[in-house]
């Protein structure tokens, strides 16, 4: 059964990673089907809290254009920050470790840190892009919680929320509609004090990370269902539930979890969960080794084929028992069938050429530059692209590694906020 490539979803792509292999459009392929609205970076429940209290409050305050609007959220994402690192002690946030530092030394301040959208005192070296903004915009759009189109505005559902769920916890401090907040958004810079007081203490009970009924049941619908817009036919959902009742180990191999709920969504009768969850662990048996080897390879430049065939045999034996003997056929691209049936045959010789061709390939796809890899005529490798040395896990090592997330560490986690949230 193959499995289509569609264009390339930008929400899946992992910052700062390298992609050699252009295995990103065949994991969020596989992911997709199963979880629509999340990417690889929101894994955090208070974020997209942050984000919606914060839109609205630039929606509602001062600000005269969208200059000023995004400068005082800007703003108010420091503050957040700051808050959820004092209060909550909470290390799962961007930015945080400029807070840290700067929380730190707040003392020498009066217990005060200045807050502002200038460059010097945003916690992130491109707050816009690197915060919430340029991460969680796209995925709320995708939840329903924004509308569409530029600069970002929240959907009458979210405003609504926001204003019934936490516009009256900043009220208490901040005054009506948090204006006293608002205005201070606005300012070029505001002096927030950390210490112990009732402005802070307002902003902690928005950040509060046990949450309302009221709240864990919109996040559900939203950000775990998938929202109004869900393009998984409802799978999401039901791939949620199967979490929610089979909360992930703190240890253990994704893969064997994975396995596990493909088997409970087939108890459960919902044969396409499963089958999907299914897909996904066949085609991370071969994305994983061939990524891992392909890093190999490249610190190995003027190697002999012949010697790093060696040195796979070695360390793999005669073949991989961990990869799925029927992978090839989720995989749509000829070169990551090969690649599979490499795998699966322990053809080491074949492997190494077809890795070199996917990433030449990929290169070619990407504006015609050199591969990274190729194999001479005189059977040597040739690394244009170095890589650290680094040297192969062991088979029994390969069978338990997981490289690619298919959005469900997201998932996973967010579930896992919501249900501890009671």
């Amino acid at each position: 059964m193959a499995v289509f490539l569609t264009e390339l979803d930008p929400r899946a792509r992992i910052k700062g990673s390298r992609d050699g292999l252009g295995a990103q459009p065949v994991w969020s392929a596989m992911g997709r089907p199963l979880i629509g609205n999340l990417t690889t970076v929101t894994t955090d429940l208070a974020a997209f809290t942050t984000l919606l209290v914060g839109l609205r409050l630039t929606e509602i305050g001062p600000a005269e254009d969208d200059a000023q609007r995004q400068a005082a959220f800007l703003v108010w994402e420091q503050m957040a920050g700051y808050v959820r690192h004092v209060v909550y002690d909470d290390r799962g946030f961007f930015g945080r470790q400029r807070i840290a530092a700067r929380a730190a030394s707040a003392g020498s301040n009066g217990g005060k840190v200045r807050l502002s959208a200038d460059p010097a005192y945003q916690i992130l070296s491109n707050q816009k892009t690197d915060g919430l903004l340029g991460n969680y915009t796209a995925p709320a759009r995708a939840s329903g919680l924004l509308a569409p189109g530029s600069p970002a505005r929240l959907t009458p559902q979210a405003a609504a929320f926001v204003d019934a769920t936490y516009l009256p916890r900043l009220a208490a401090a901040w005054g009506r509609d948090a204006q006293q907040l608002t205005r201070a958004l606005t300012q070029a810079s505001y002096g927030f004090d950390l210490r112990e007081n009732s402005k802070r203490a307002a902003v902690a009970a928005v950040l509060d990370p046990t949450l309302s009924a009221k709240e864990r049941d919109f996040y559900r619908r939203h950000l775990i269902e998938g929202g109004p817009l869900d393009p998984t036919k409802g799978r999401q959902a039901r791939l949620a539930m199967l979490v929610a009742a089979r909360p992930r180990p703190s240890d253990g191999p994704l893969g064997i979890y994975v396995a596990q709920l493909a088997e409970d969504a087939e108890l459960q009768g919902w044969a396409d969960v499963g089958e999907r969850l299914r897909r996904i662990v066949m085609c991370e048996s071969v994305l994983a080794p061939a990524t891992v080897l392909f890093s190999y390879l490249l610190g190995r430049d003027d190697a002999h084929v012949d010697t790093v065939i060696e040195d796979l045999h070695a360390v793999w034996g005669d073949r991989l028992e961990s990869v799925h003997p029927q992978a090839a056929a989720v995989l749509s691209d000829r070169q990551w069938r090969d690649i599979a049936d490499a795998l699966v045959q322990g053809d080491w010789r074949r492997l190494i050429h077809v890795l070199a061709q996917r990433n030449a390939t990929v290169m070619r796809e990407r504006g015609g530059g050199l591969a990274w890899l190729e194999v001479t005529d005189g059977d040597r490798l040739r690394v244009r692209f170095r890589d650290e040395p680094t040297g192969l896990p062991a088979a029994d090592e390969i069978r338990d590694l997981w490289w690619y997330p298919y959005f469900l560490p997201s998932l996973i986690r967010l579930v896992a906020a919501n249900e501890e949230s009671a």
